[in-house]
């Protein structure tokens, strides 16, 4: 099994939270997340960052099929690049027989030369080195090309930013 990779994943979701996290915001100073946020409120927000690991997956899995559609593939990619905090971010090469890593860009241009994937992603997911703006992922994706199997243990930093968010006519500043 490889271990490698750190995949700084911005997350996305949170809308539903976003209210909570304003208030946060306002007082958080430099607080981990999980002061910032009640348990229940930072659970959701981890269990949202898992399905976006299995999101990523899954379109990298449909971007290494040779038949897909020109408009399928720039929605996809582009649905991949938004996952990511620039399209530098360095990421496992699930194409290559050895364990390298490649920026996601890089990555997206490579799937539509290579073979077939199929990727899973473990069940287990484990949480740790929670910071002010930040906490990792930890789990394993399997990738099966031409009957070869080879297993990434992966670390992946979840990034939560100050972003502009609109309440009908007041913006405010929300972690998500």
């Amino acid at each position: 099994m490889y271990r490698l990779l750190l995949l700084g994943m911005i997350l996305s979701g949170g809308s539903l939270w976003s209210q909570a996290a304003t208030e946060s915001v306002k007082t958080s100073g430099q607080k981990s997340l999980q002061q910032v946020f009640t348990a229940p409120v930072f659970a959701a927000y981890q269990e949202n960052s898992d399905l976006k690991i299995q999101e990523l997956f899954f379109y990298l899995q449909q971007l290494s099929q040779t038949s897909l559609e020109a408009s399928l593939r720039n929605e996809l990619e582009t649905a991949c690049l938004a996952l990511f905090v620039n399209d530098s971010t360095l990421v496992v090469d699930v194409t290559s027989t050895t364990p390298t890593l490649i920026s996601i860009k890089t990555l997206l241009q490579k799937l539509a030369r290579t073979s077939p994937l199929q990727l899973t992603v473990s069940e287990r997911v484990n949480y740790n080195s929670v910071t002010y703006q930040s906490w990792k992922n930890g789990y394993t994706v399997r990738c099966i090309q031409n009957e070869a199997t080879r297993d990434y243990t992966v670390a992946q930093t979840v990034f939560f930013q100050l972003q502009p968010q609109q309440f009908g006519s007041h913006e405010q500043q929300t972690l998500s």
